[in-house]
């Protein structure tokens, strides 16, 4: 009894110590393009913030400060602009720009991360029975598969949320519906190649059911394009609610704190041009709130895409 828990145990540690082998063999190619290391510290830096930031700032997290008024002086419909009292300035109605941005962040990624994961499960799971079962199956699956990627994703998500009702569950739902689509088509293309290998087939002649030949050995090698395309749709959901929030759709009002929805109140409440002439900062901070998170995950995206791919470890 003591030589078989010995001998499971050493085979644990064996197998913990190979997985942090190859992590860390992975991770120092990964950090041999400073390009990708720059990306991925970017990255943290804003999952701090989404983390930290709503409790440092304390209040709501789901609402933005709001000051009807400054030293006295009457700023509901007058931006203040940078200062030390508000970092980034403030917006139409009083709203501080600082508090809504590091507000936002949370909000932003945490809606990225549950729609691109599960977009990610459900399309690995049709997308490993289409591929790896064919068949009539495999056809309906795909089939379906088209008509959604034929949908313009924008028009779809607006339909959600106007059909339904303007909520963040609706917005997420609305978000995935159009995200999973993606993924079935990437994993039905791998595992048509997967299913064909050698140690594939020797699993089905070893007597593996099809369940067990899928996951223990279709996903597993299937999924590898999958990390490059969910660091890169985290930035694309990010840009689509703030494409959402812009165009009047978002979930909730004025007081949201999130990216897009800060810049709608700018151009809303100044008539567009003013916004961009006047008060620069009231769309332009945002704005650069968005592109360095969605520059940066692209940039990680790259890296994890070198390191996935052995032929590109040179």
């Amino acid at each position: 009894m003591t030589a078989n828990a010995n001998s499971a145990s050493s085979n644990l540690a064996r197998a913990v110590r190979t997985r942090f082998q190859s992590f860390a063999k992975t991770f120092y190619f990964y950090t041999r393009s400073p390009i990708a290391t720059i990306g991925l510290i970017i990255v943290l830096f804003y999952l701090l913030v989404a983390i930290f930031g709503p409790i440092i700032l304390g209040g709501d997290p789901w609402r933005m400060t709001q000051y009807l008024s400054f030293h006295g002086h009457y700023i509901y419909n007058v931006p203040q602009p940078p200062s030390r009292y508000f970092p980034f300035g403030t917006t139409f109605e009083g709203y501080d720009i600082f508090n809504g941005v590091v507000k936002a962040a949370r909000i932003d990624i945490m809606v990225a991360a549950i729609v691109v994961l599960s977009g990610a499960i459900v399309g690995t799971f049709l997308g490993s029975i289409a591929g790896y079962k064919g068949g009539l199956t495999g056809e309906v699956i795909m089939r379906v598969t088209d008509i959604f990627l034929s949908i313009p994703s924008l028009v779809l998500a607006i339909a959600f949320l106007v059909i339904f009702s303007r909520t963040l569950n609706v917005m997420v739902l609305a978000l995935i519906v159009i995200w999973w689509p993606t993924y079935t088509r990437i994993v039905r293309g791998q595992v048509l190649s997967v299913r064909e290998l050698k140690y594939v087939e020797a699993s089905v002649a070893a007597g593996s059911s099809s369940v067990r030949t899928v996951l223990k050995h279709i996903i597993p090698n299937s999924i590898y394009p999958i990390f490059v395309q969910v660091s890169l749709d985290f930035g694309n959901v990010i840009l689509t609610m703030a494409a959402l929030f812009f165009l009047g759709v978002g979930f909730a009002g004025y007081w949201t704190p999130e990216w897009g929805n800060i810049i709608s109140i700018a151009t809303t409440f100044s008539s567009g041009i003013p916004a961009i002439t006047d008060y620069w900062w009231t769309v332009v901070i945002p704005a650069l709130a968005i592109l360095i998170l969605v520059v940066s995950l692209n940039l990680m995206g790259d890296g994890l895409r070198d390191v996935t791919d052995p032929r590109l470890r040179r």
